[in-house]
């Protein structure tokens, strides 16, 4: 198997058929296999063009054959080095909670040394680890069919259909097994790994946990079961591996498909990140007695509902609050972005919106009321914010202390 090669861009970014980014070129054959494992899949992370890749506004990795792709997030003006920006992605997983990525348990490496593709696999195999050391859970299921010895209620109209055909009894029985669906998912995420070039040390941990792990059947109808069960106290510990093998098995399947090019994409949409970590930002320094919700709805037309990012509610007042994963070069807002918090401002009754973007330069904070027909009638205020994500070359995480304090 070939050893797996990394290239790093940023979102938005093109890649070009002989381009060399750091020592590496991504090649004709290279490409051509991933056009290949990109047809017939929903891939909104990326654009297909003439000789060429166009990234959009996601960040993760692709990994198609040996090849792989890290889409790091645009902080290369804050940050010269990507070994520094791919930390700080790791970072913002962290705290949006997006990826535990404190259960990683081995000290002799160091996360900024991991590729991200080896962390991501090393994450879901150490969490799969855990899990099988726990107790894999275990469940009642019907299972019927022809068995060398009689167990369970003969079913005497099926055993006489073919009494000289086949040899045994063709029974009804309740069997205690792992054949669950959360244990289905798990091993078709191993099968998945088990066809792609990993690293030395993560061959060992597959290798290591596929021979602990249960020989299971795993179908797509198995993620369309989880997505309608509710996970009780008993499987909200698989949460972890689960939402990784969830993203694993989201387009690809265990057998080869597109002229036998393996691949997996592991994709976190950069608006959706953006918007979770400041969140979690706010939560953690939250006043005692402030309230804070996330995509809080409210219905708009028929039902059609709106659902500003983040509302918060303190000292008698409640601030609405949207964020922006956009550079505003001359640090004015789009049209369409004030007249959603103007909406916003109406439905919640809200002293004021506050639009958050991250910072370019020396953008400054603008706040001024809406205007609107009827001077006595009060329309908001609308304040445009610019964070400072990054402070002294690490991830600023005192921004939710600031914006408390500015409310």
């Amino acid at each position: 198997m070939a050893a797996l090669r990394t290239i790093r861009v940023f979102e938005h970014q093109v890649l070009r058929v002989g381009e060399r980014v750091d020592e590496v070129i991504f090649g004709v054959a290279d490409f051509e296999a991933l056009v290949q494992w990109v047809e017939g899949r929903d891939c909104p992370y990326l654009k297909i063009e003439h000789k060429a890749v166009r990234f959009r506004n996601y960040v993760g990795v692709i990994q198609c054959n040996s090849l792989c792709i890290e889409i790091l997030p645009k902080l290369d003006r804050w940050l010269a080095s990507t070994d520094a920006i791919q930390d700080c992605l790791v970072q913002m997983l962290k705290v949006s909670r997006f990826l535990k990525i404190d259960t990683l348990k081995s000290v002799s490496i160091s996360l900024k040394a991991l590729p991200l593709i080896d962390l991501f696999w090393k994450f879901y195999l150490e969490e799969v680890a855990k899990l099988l050391q726990e107790g894999l859970l275990r469940s009642y299921r019907r299972d019927q069919g022809w068995k060398p010895h009689l167990k369970g209620k003969l079913d005497l109209s099926k055993q006489l259909r073919h009494p000289q055909l086949v040899k045994g009894f063709y029974t009804q029985a309740t069997t205690y097994d792992y054949d669950h669906p959360l244990n289905a998912v798990l091993y078709g995420a191993l099968l998945v790994l088990r066809g792609l070039p990993l690293s030395p040390a993560n061959q060992i941990l597959l290798g290591q946990v596929l021979n602990r792990f249960p020989k299971l059947t795993y179908s797509t109808d198995h993620i369309r079961l989880l997505d309608s069960m509710h996970l009780d106290w008993k499987m909200k510990r698989y949460r972890d591996a689960l939402f990784l093998a969830k993203m694993i098995l989201r387009d690809n399947s265990p057998d080869s498909r597109a002229g036998g090019h393996q691949g997996v994409a592991l994709i976190f949409d950069m608006n959706v990140l953006f918007e979770s970590y400041i969140y979690q930002l706010l939560v953690r320094a939250k006043p005692e007695k402030a309230r804070i919700s996330y995509q809080e709805q409210r219905f708009f037309w028929l039902k059609r509902s709106i659902r500003p990012d983040i509302v918060c509610q303190w000292r008698d007042k409640r601030i609405v609050m949207d964020t922006k994963w956009k550079i505003l070069p001359t640090g004015q807002p789009p049209m369409e972005d004030l007249r959603q918090m103007y909406v916003y401002n109406r439905y919640f009754r809200a002293a004021k919106g506050v639009l958050l973007y991250p910072r370019l330069g020396l953008n400054e904070s603008i706040t001024a009321p809406f205007h609107g027909v009827g001077s006595s009638v009060d329309h908001g205020i609308c304040e445009v914010r610019f964070l400072d994500l990054v402070s002294n070359g690490q991830l600023n995480l005192d921004i939710g202390k600031a914006l408390w304090s500015s409310f």
